[in-house]
C-alpha cells in the first residue's frame, strides 16, 4: 500500500504546486507539508517514483510479483536486513541500494537469480546516469519500513 501511495504521490504533484492560502493564518485546515517546497531528498523520492515504472522495476519488484519470488518486494525490503549470496547479512538502506544499483555483481541476494537484475541494469546504464541511481535509491528506501 506504501508504494500505491507514494507513486500516487509522484505522479499528482502531491503539493509542489500548491498555493498557499490567501489567509495565511496557522489555522488554515491545509498542513504546512502540502504547501511548503520540496526537501532535496523529497524531490530525489519524487523523480525516483516515475523511474521505477518507467525503467520496468516496478514488473519484478511489487507486491504481487515479489510473492512468487523474482524478486524482492520493495515494501519489504529497505530497512530490513537481507542474506546476500555470499552469506553475509546487510541492512538495506539507500547506500546499499544505490550501490546494488551500480555494482550489482557485488551483492546479489540469496534465494534470486541475478540474471533478470543484471539484464535491466545493463540495458539502463545507471553508471552513466548519477542522478538517476540517486532518485531510484532515495524512492526505494524510502517505501521501506524505517530501519530498527
Amino acid at each position: 500500500m506504501a508504494i500505491v501511495a507514494a507513486l500516487a504521490c509522484a505522479f499528482c504533484g502531491c503539493g509542489a504546486g500548491a498555493a498557499p492560502s490567501a489567509t495565511g493564518t496557522s489555522s488554515d485546515p491545509v498542513p504546512a507539508y502540502v504547501t511548503e517546497p520540496f526537501t532535496h531528498e523529497q524531490r530525489l523520492i519524487e523523480q525516483g517514483a516515475p523511474l521505477i515504472v518507467a525503467d520496468g522495476c516496478a514488473a519484478c519488484h511489487l507486491l504481487a510479483s515479489a510473492a512468487r519470488g523474482l524478486a524482492p518486494s520493495f515494501s519489504s525490503f529497505a530497512g530490513h536486513r537481507v542474506r546476500l549470496a555470499d552469506g553475509r547479512s546487510v541492512l538495506v538502506d539507500e547506500r546499499f541500494v544505490r550501490e546494488g544499483l551500480l555494482h550489482p555483481r557485488a551483492n546479489e541476494l540469496a534465494g534470486y537469480d541475478p540474471a533478470p537484475m543484471l539484464a535491466a541494469l545493463a540495458r539502463l546504464h545507471l553508471d552513466e546516469q548519477p542522478r538517476q541511481v540517486q532518485a531510484l535509491a532515495a524512492f526505494i528506501e524510502q517505501v521501506g519500513p524505517e530501519p530498527e
